[in-house]
């Protein structure tokens, strides 16, 4: 028995349930709820529709938290054109609800997928916040999917019609549709394979917005369907996977490449350098409320954050408060956490699952030991910071065995502490850390960036 027939009953006691609650509460959209266009929002190409569920049947052990409007900010920066949310709580832990959120933290389309086979679901996904939703035309009968279809395009929803096989896609065009979706995975076994959507994408006509959806996991495989004909590209269990979604999604968009040395700037105080920094080529930018003489509060983080709204900041914090860091995350617009005190492991798991956000712990070289590593199963990333002033082949040495600990736990290393332009590039070419973070190394004064050296470093660092 496939997934779709063991989920049918639940849909059909869920349809009785809508039904009873229209005929006393019609839906209705709210008025700050306008529709917006899911179907332009993916022209283009290589666009990338980012999903969002906690959970997902094909792997029970996978579980994401935080909330989705976090995530919402965290693809939208990552360049993705729209957003997908599961709606089945029972086997995904996302539902209608949580669309709301969705739409106040960014201005991307939504489309709501459920497993629809009544036009009361329609209507609640619409009355709910959707700009599309999906329709499976394997669980529907050509004349059912034919009145859904119309259902949801005159309510003003575009529509996503998922098909698995040749007379699916036949039966899809006949309903009407313009946007179809070659889902990659087999519904039966829940694995994916690639080849069975490049069997199908050419029966879809060029006149028809083409999706692919389901095993992609890399910037090759969104090119390599690309070839075969997709136009955009849902991915969900990619995301579900990593431990920093937002990073996945500009890795999968090519806004950035996946073999990249990533370039953390820190201690940046002002919107002039934070400009400068992102301008020059930083993946990250670093603003600190730990005591420090580049120090910041709230107001000057979100002047940075509305100064460079496509940028990924991360907050830099020491022994805080979790209660504070988790403030500071949402009032300032961050994409990580960066602790540098002496935070436990338990500590660490309940601030990531907390907040959504990707952690990045930072340890002495001598601290990041393989079971320090593994006790901080919640960090996405390691930042080894060597002593100040600490720049002999002797420290280069300790720095690489710390590396290649940590990339042996399966994790990333950014590497800091007294670089400069003129070191930089051995250092990476020593160490081979996955990042760079630099503060001091390119001030002309403290808590103030010398945009020159900032390009030369960025230069050095890659070179």
């Amino acid at each position: 028995m496939s997934f779709l027939d063991r989920i049918r009953p639940a849909k059909e006691a869920e349809v009785e349930a809508l039904h009873r609650q229209f005929e006393t509460a019609p839906p209705a959209r709210p008025a700050e709820m306008p529709l917006r266009d899911f179907q332009a929002a993916l022209t283009g190409g290589k666009s990338i529709i980012a999903e969002i569920k906690r959970k997902s049947p094909s792997n029970p052990d996978l579980q994401q938290s935080g909330p989705p409007g976090a995530l919402a900010r965290a693809y939208q920066r990552g360049g993705a054109r729209a957003l997908s949310i599961v709606t089945d709580a029972a086997h995904f832990g996302t539902s209608l609800g949580d669309v709301a959120a969705l739409r106040a933290a960014v201005d991307l389309p939504v489309l709501v997928k459920d497993f629809v086979i009544d036009p009361a679901q329609i209507r609640a996904a619409w009355a709910g916040g959707a700009d599309a939703v999906l329709l499976i035309a394997r669980m529907l009968d050509p004349d059912s999917l034919r009145g859904l279809h119309a259902e949801a395009t005159a309510l003003g929803l575009s529509v996503l019609v998922e098909c698995h096989a040749a007379d699916e896609i036949e039966q899809a065009l006949d309903a009407g549709a313009k946007l179809v979706g070659i889902n990659n995975r087999n519904l039966a076994t829940l694995t994916t394979d690639l080849a069975h959507g490049e069997n199908l994408l050419p029966l879809v006509g060029r006149d028809v917005l083409r999706v692919s959806e389901s095993g992609l996991d890399c910037r090759a495989d969104v090119d390599r369907m690309s070839r075969a004909g997709a136009d955009a590209f849902l991915v969900g269990h990619a995301l579900l996977l990593s431990f920093d979604p937002g990073r996945k999604v500009a890795e999968l968009t090519g806004k950035e490449a996946e073999d990249a040395l990533r370039i953390k700037i820190c201690g940046l105080t002002n919107a002039a350098d934070a400009q400068a920094a992102f301008a020059a080529g930083a993946h990250l930018l670093g603003l600190v409320f730990a005591p420090s003489p580049r120090q910041i509060d709230h107001e000057r983080a979100r002047e940075i954050r509305a100064a460079v709204p496509g940028a990924r900041l991360c907050g830099v914090f020491q022994d805080a408060d979790p209660a504070a860091v988790m403030v500071a995350a949402e009032n300032c617009g961050l994409d990580l956490i960066q602790l540098h005190g002496n935070e436990s492991p338990r500590e660490c798991r309940e601030l990531a699952a907390a907040t959504g956000l990707p952690l990045i712990k930072a340890l002495g070289p001598t601290e990041a030991t393989s079971a320090v590593v593994a006790a901080y199963d919640a960090a996405a990333y390691f930042l080894v910071d060597r002593p100040k002033g600490a720049l002999g082949s002797c420290d280069h040495q300790a720095l690489r065995d710390a590396a290649i600990r940590i990339r042996t736990e399966g994790r990333e290393v950014f590497l800091a502490g007294g670089l400069e332009p003129g070191n930089v590039a051995e250092a990476v070419r020593d160490c081979v850390p996955f990042g760079v973070d630099v503060s001091s190394g390119v001030e002309s004064e403290p808590g103030r960036k010398d945009h020159a050296a900032l390009r030369n470093f960025i230069r050095e660092a890659n070179s």
